[in-house]
């Protein structure tokens, strides 16, 4: 054996370095950590365990994920670390938005009970409601009781002022509160906004809103509504959707319309053929814009198409959907305030520097629900420069410090110049508009953002709006559309040119579908509405709702030009929503109920039959006239019969009646008879509150 060798052997066994020898117990520092661990492990749990359902249900799912895939040592870290230290703080700073933090007379007895919304079912919100009305309508009667020697303003003024605390000790905004504190207080309004908030269906409706909006953002606060999860509204907020409209349309196929002459017509049927139907509505706004478009070339116009989204800060999330270290908690409506105080400021400068626009602006949400703007204005060329610096500069002003890119000034905002060679302004706006109504003609696109299909997205789209209650399309400048609806439903040439040569015109505009001609009749893109052409005529009800406030109705058209003392009536019937008859037949035999209810709607357009049936009806409204000592000469007072048999209001001696072709004569309760009645009313009510008998009245 060599040496070298032999040194190798004696390295090898006999002066091989030894090992240490494990410990069997772990070293202080060692359990110091694990108690550590421990502790934050079961303060995360008692955290969560606090939480409302959606946080817990979000947490443990994810928490069950990790302990598969990654062991529970991982699991453990994530429940420890990743939900108290970045979960909780975002839940935290929306929960504090609408829970209640302090104890005090208003909040005491159902401070628990209201701090649980967001997990409670409907009955339990129906629960609430009902003892939130009592409380409120209970407070006052004793508040009343001791203040008998007050006068009625002061008494109103002190209910009214005792009510609104407990209103926004919960979280809501009292009924006409700037009107009754900013303006002038008066006891007619007073008494209509007590009756709101002592009213068990007035608490539900907020309630419920609350609730769904507490949830939404709770879902929004955990990354919940992204690109990643569920795009624009939450699943849970989508479900909810897809239900109210299963229900709408279930309520819609049971009723029907029946006027006062007991001819039915389909709900349904009338509801699709409205403005309420999403193709109809598509439909009408693509005419709108395509009327703009052909007015802007008219006159001479360009336009332009810009893009507004808010500071970092609104966002939940990042486009790539993670958390947004930056975000404020804002909820989506709290971002459509901020974009809507932008507009405010930007269209006050352009009022100032008389730069004029008109176009539309549509609202859509990120895919984390954040809403941004669209905006295609037309304007004049040698403006479009100062239009495009106003608009930069305010949506600018805020949270500037993080424009320091290039792109990121352009996320902030955008503008781009519409080449009539590459396309049309409509044709640019039309897929925004698809998108955010019923996704027409977008079946094979995906969305920019989450990569799915449009249809999908325009659905999301329309619960996001419902949800956070967005006003998707505005149109700037321009007529009002309802009056052009209104003059569509008339469509009578005769009657127009009757009333006034101008007004015929706007009209024959409309009844063709020419929006362009409807505004340039009305006065153009920029009239005002004290100079519009043809203006809507309004009607008080002859009946109040079961707050006390009346009711006014659109009952026609007028021009200024002529006086609005010489309406043109379109909608000549009152109708009732009713149950379909044969269900109503079935209700009767087998629960022997009663008529079933009817609850008012709008008035409808009555077809207005032959020059028979007309001449009819005026040959009864002569005879009943007379019959009240009313004498009518059919020839010369062709022309006042002719009004009175579309529906309008003759009055003498201060006395009002409306005449019906049918011979029945409608008693007409003028405005200050009303209020006279409503006085009384209030002195009644005041009288019972004061009455230890009284029982609080249900407001259905």
């Amino acid at each position: 054996m060599t040496t070298e060798l032999s040194n190798t052997v004696k390295q090898t066994l006999y002066y091989k370095p030894a090992q240490p020898i494990e410990r069997p117990f772990p070293t202080y520092p060692e359990l110091h950590e694990k108690e550590k661990r421990a502790e934050a492990l079961a303060n995360a749990e008692t955290l969560l365990a606090e939480q409302p359902k959606i946080v817990q249900i979000t947490v443990n799912k994810r928490y069950d994920v990790l302990l598969k895939d990654q062991g529970l040592e991982r699991a453990n870290a994530y429940l420890a670390k990743n939900f108290c230290e970045r979960i909780y703080p975002r839940v935290d700073q929306v929960t504090k938005r609408y829970c209640l933090t302090t104890k005090n007379s208003e909040t005491y007895r159902f401070f628990n009970w209201f701090n649980a919304m967001p997990d409670m079912s409907r009955k339990s919100l129906e629960s609430l409601a009902l003892e939130l009305s009592a409380f409120v309508f209970t407070t006052l009667s004793d508040l009343s009781k001791k203040r008998t020697d007050e006068g009625d303003l002061k008494i109103a003024h002190m209910l009214y002022t005792e009510a609104a605390a407990i209103t926004q000790a919960y979280h809501q905004e009292p009924p006409r509160l700037a009107k009754l504190t900013k303006r002038y207080f008066n006891e007619k309004d007073a008494f209509i906004a007590i009756a709101q908030m002592t009213s068990e269906k007035w608490w539900l409706n907020r309630l419920r809103r609350h609730a769904s909006e507490w949830r939404e953002h709770l879902h929004i606060a955990l990354t919940n509504v992204s690109k990643r999860s569920s795009l624009y509204a939450s699943s849970m907020a989508m479900s909810e959707w897809k239900e109210q409209k299963r229900r709408t349309r279930e309520f819609l196929k049971s009723m029907e319309l029946e006027d006062e002459d007991g001819n039915r017509f389909s709900l349904i049927d009338k509801y699709y053929g409205s403005v309420a139907n999403p193709a109809i509505r598509r439909t009408e706004m693509m005419v709108r814009i395509r009327g703009f478009e052909n007015i802007c070339n008219e006159l001479g116009y360009i336009a332009e198409f810009y893009t507004l989204t808010a500071p970092s800060k609104y966002h939940a999330t990042t486009i790539h959907g993670h958390r947004n270290r930056k975000w404020n908690g804002s909820s989506p409506a709290d971002t459509q305030r901020y974009l809507s105080k932008v507009w405010s400021k930007v269209r006050a400068k352009l009022h100032r520097n008389d730069l004029r626009i008109f176009g539309i602006r549509v609202a859509e949400p990120h895919h984390d629900a954040t809403p941004h703007w669209h905006m295609l204005f037309f304007m004049l060329p040698e403006q479009a420069d100062s239009i495009r610096e106003i608009l930069r500069e305010y949506a600018f002003e805020e949270d500037e410090s993080e424009l320091i890119t290039a792109k990121a000034r352009k996320a902030r905002f955008h503008a781009e110049a519409i080449d009539p060679e590459k396309g049309s302004a409509t044709g640019y706006v039309a897929k925004y508009i698809s998108k955010n109504v019923d996704g027409y003609a977008l079946d094979d696109e995906l969305d920019d953002e989450s990569g799915k299909p449009m249809k999908e997205a325009a659905m999301a789209a329309a619960a996001w709006a419902g949800r956070w209650r967005i006003r998707q399309f505005q149109f700037i400048g321009g007529a009002p559309v309802t009056v052009y609806r209104e003059l569509r439903k008339m469509a009578d040439h005769d009657t127009a040119v009757g009333l006034d040569v101008e007004f015929a015109v706007v009209h024959d505009a409309a009844d063709s579908g020419d929006w362009a001609g409807y505004i340039n009749a009305q006065g153009g893109p920029f009239v005002r509405r004290d100079d519009l052409i043809a203006r809507l005529w309004y009607q008080e009800s002859e009946e109040t709702n079961a707050y006390g406030e009346e009711i006014i109705r659109v009952k026609g058209v007028f021009s200024p030009l002529v006086g609005s003392d010489s309406p043109i009536i379109t909608r000549l019937k009152s109708w009732k929503i009713v149950k379909k008859l044969d269900e109503a037949i079935a209700e009767s035999v087998f629960s022997d109920a009663n008529a079933s209810p009817r609850s008012s709607v709008n008035n409808c357009t009555e077809v207005l039959g032959t020059a028979k049936d007309r001449n009819l009806a005026i040959n009864n409204i002569v005879d009943a006239a007379k019959s009240i000592g009313i004498v009518f000469d059919p020839d010369k007072d062709k022309s006042m019969l002719l009004s009175l048999w579309k529906g309008a209001i003759y009055t003498e001696n201060g006395q009002s009646v409306r005449f019906h072709g049918n011979g029945h004569i409608q008693k007409i309760v003028t405005k200050e008879q009303k209020r006279k009645s409503h006085l009384g009313r209030c002195e009644r009510v005041r009288n019972k509150s004061m009455n230890s008998d009284f029982v609080q009245p249900s407001v259905v």
